[in-house]
This record gives C-alpha cells, sequence and structure tokens, in this order.
C-alpha cells in the first residue's frame, strides 16, 4: 500500500511540474508559456466521451440559485460529482477552478443540468469595452438559458468565466452587480456568439467546433489531474491554445 501511494505521488508531482502556472478564469495572450499547447478532444478512456456542465443542489434553496455549485463533469450527469471533475463556482474553502479529489466532501454529490432544461446553459461574451470582436478584456460568462446575440442580457446567477470590476471568476452575478444587466454580444465573425451551448442531459455541444478541450500535461493519452482546460473562443485551426482562450482550470 505504502509502494502505492508513494508511486502516485511521483505520478501526481512529475505532471505537476509542467501544469499550468496560471490561474482560473485568465485568458491566454501571446507571451504565456501555455501559448500554441496542443489540445486534445476528451474522450476514452476517461468516463464518457464529451464534458459536461452541471450543479450541486445544495438545498439552501430549493432549484438554482447563488449557493449551489457548479461544475465541468467529466461524462453524462448522472454518476455524480467525480475525481478531476472542475469547480467552476467555490465551494467551502476550495476556489473556482480547482479540481475535485477522492478526499474532498463534494466528490459522488448529484449532478443536475442547469435550467430551464431545455434549452440548458450557454456560454457567451459581452463586448464589454467596444471594438470589432471578442478581446482580451471581454468578459465570458455561463448563462443559465438560451443567448440570442445582442438581444439577451446577463442573468442574476449566470456565473463569471473572467474578473468583471473586481468581481472574480467563479463568481455569481448578483442582483445589485454592475455587471447585470449587460447584453451579449452580437455575432462576430471569428468571435462567434454564443460560443456554445449544453443539451438537455448538461452535456456540451459544438456549436462551430469543439469549445472545451484539454492539455495532456503528463502525456498519457487521457484527461486526469495535471492537465489544463481550456474554453476556445476562436476556431481551433491548428487545434492549440491561443490568444483569448480562457482558462477553465487553475494552478495545481
Amino acid at each position: 500500500m505504502k509502494n502505492l501511494l508513494a508511486a502516485i505521488s511521483i505520478i501526481l508531482i512529475m505532471g505537476i511540474a509542467g501544469a499550468s502556472q496560471y490561474a482560473f478564469g485568465t485568458k491566454v495572450t501571446s507571451y504565456d508559456t501555455d501559448f500554441g499547447a496542443p489540445l486534445n478532444f476528451y474522450g476514452v478512456p476517461n468516463p464518457g466521451t464529451y464534458f459536461s456542465i452541471g450543479y450541486w443542489e445544495t438545498n439552501v434553496v430549493i432549484g438554482y440559485d447563488g449557493t449551489d455549485v457548479v461544475y465541468l463533469h467529466q461524462g453524462p450527469l448522472g454518476g455524480g460529482v467525480l475525481a478531476n471533475d472542475i469547480r467552476l463556482t467555490p465551494f467551502d474553502y476550495l476556489p473556482a477552478g480547482s479540481k475535485v479529489t477522492i478526499q474532498d466532501n463534494d466528490i459522488g454529490q448529484p449532478l443536475t443540468a442547469l435550467p430551464p432544461n431545455p434549452p440548458g446553459a450557454t456560454i457567451g461574451w459581452v463586448n464589454l469595452y467596444g471594438g470589432p470582436g471578442q478581446d482580451l478584456d471581454d468578459p465570458v460568462y455561463i448563462h443559465a438559458g438560451s443567448i440570442t446575440p445582442g438581444g439577451t442580457n446577463t442573468a442574476t446567477n449566470d456565473i463569471r468565466l473572467k474578473n468583471v470590476d473586481q468581481k472574480s471568476p467563479g463568481s455569481k452575478v448578483g442582483n445589485l452587480d454592475p455587471d447585470l444587466p449587460k447584453v451579449f454580444a452580437n455575432f462576430v465573425g471569428g468571435s462567434p456568439n454564443p460560443i456554445t451551448r449544453t443539451g438537455g442531459n448538461g452535456e456540451i455541444i459544438p456549436l462551430y467546433w469543439p469549445s472545451v478541450r484539454y492539455v495532456d500535461i503528463n502525456g498519457n493519452n487521457q484527461y486526469d489531474y495535471p492537465d489544463d482546460v481550456y474554453l476556445c473562443i476562436g476556431a481551433p485551426m491548428a487545434g492549440v491554445v491561443r490568444v483569448n482562450d480562457v482558462r477553465l482550470s487553475g494552478t495545481v
């Protein structure tokens, strides 16, 4: 048993040594060390063949609300929170962008697709500072419901995937926050809106290309703890991390 734990520790240390130094919810620039890193599709031998988005109903208030924890989950939502799922909102002392481990208190908790279901959740961006398309300053949100570009506003409990007016990535939009309401931007070539959406079971459905992909940090051909996850903003082209992509996992 001791030898097994030692081997696992060595593997984790080797993987972590190459993992991202950048925080959850930051956008990639051309000067970053992960710029140009090769992206991988999520699939076997991992659980399921896709990432999904779901929330753990904490029952402080019945129904999706500001207290519920939201996850980027591996595979369909029916199996509960898994090790290496990513918290998209904080849980207790564990920050947004952290990955679940088998020792954590939220492991195995049931997950539900964000309402209304259908159409499920949508990820989109707001053109906060003007310009022809999405840039490094423009915020990205998980919106519970569909997005009509130029005709849908941010809503209470939308999740910020980038900091906005000193509101941190992973925080939920509140009734008195300065980014409520802000209209989701119109579709622009190279900066589509919405970026992606989820299906009835929380499955992230590519609208234009697979938008949530990962970098295989430890080179073992599967998604696991050391790997970095990205929301790909523009067309994947060569299948590498590019400027403006949003980091969906934090430092480990």
